[in-house]
């Protein structure tokens, strides 16, 4: 009896030892191939914080830096050499070649028109009407001559010069008056129906442009020593009573 109890017990001393073995080697193992990281497991390296971009966060980044790397080229050469300065100075506005507000009047843009008046005595009435399309100045006085013997102009009387220059508009008019008789000096007159009126330019030194002329009703007893003409006009009761 107590043999086989001993046998019992050293079969059971060695079922216990090759448990243990068995527990050992199997752990072993499986720490060894906890060691080993799976081929999942291989990602790309974490980054700062501690965790590895997926694919799609990867492509939308580097998109972004190719997208901020453009930004920043294009802001810098649109600042710098790509844009010219703004020019903050103004040019002054000229006249149109077809005419404008230092435009003289001329015979090609006006009609005249003269008229004998009643009163005074011995005087006639000139009217110019702007036919042009666009704005003439009616320049100083007109330059009167009655016939191709005379010198020069008829002389102009310096007490009736405009506060300002006429300027006449489309279809707008100036008026001068013409003193044909004066106190008699005994110069001898002369007949006449023709009127040609030149034209002054802003400086009213010499004449400019066509002339323009005009046939009266009926002529006129003239001396041209005793003459007179007015500054432009461009309200007739400025000189109507003149």
């Amino acid at each position: 009896m107590r043999t086989n109890f001993r046998i019992a017990a050293a079969a059971t001393t060695t079922l216990v030892a090759a448990l243990a073995l068995t527990a050992c080697g199997s752990g072993s193992d499986d720490a060894k191939a906890g060691d080993k990281p799976s081929a999942s497991s291989t990602a790309t390296p974490a980054t700062g914080d501690g965790q590895a971009p997926a694919a799609g966060d990867a492509a939308g980044a580097a998109a972004q830096g190719s997208k901020g790397a453009g930004s920043a080229s294009g802001s810098g050469s649109g600042k710098h050499a790509g844009s010219p300065a703004k020019s903050t100075g103004k040019t002054a506005k000229k006249p149109s070649s077809g005419g404008g507000t230092d435009t003289p009047c001329t015979g090609a843009t006006v009609k005249l028109t003269a008229t004998p008046v009643s009163r005074p005595v011995n005087h006639i009435l000139l009217t110019v009407t702007n036919t042009g399309k666009t704005m003439c100045n009616a320049y100083d006085a007109p330059a009167v001559s009655f016939s191709t013997a005379q010198q020069s102009p008829i002389a102009v009387d310096k007490e009736t010069i405009p506060q300002a220059v006429v300027s006449l508009a489309p279809g707008a008019s100036a008026y001068a008056m013409v003193r044909t008789l004066g106190e008699d000096d005994g110069s001898e007159s002369y007949n006449t129906s023709h009127v040609t009126v030149y034209f002054v330019g802003e400086a009213g030194m010499e004449s400019t442009g066509p002339a323009a002329k005009s046939t009266l009703p009926k002529s006129v007893a003239v001396v041209d020593s005793q003459a007179r003409v007015t500054y432009w006009q461009s309200d007739l009761s400025a000189i109507d009573a003149w």
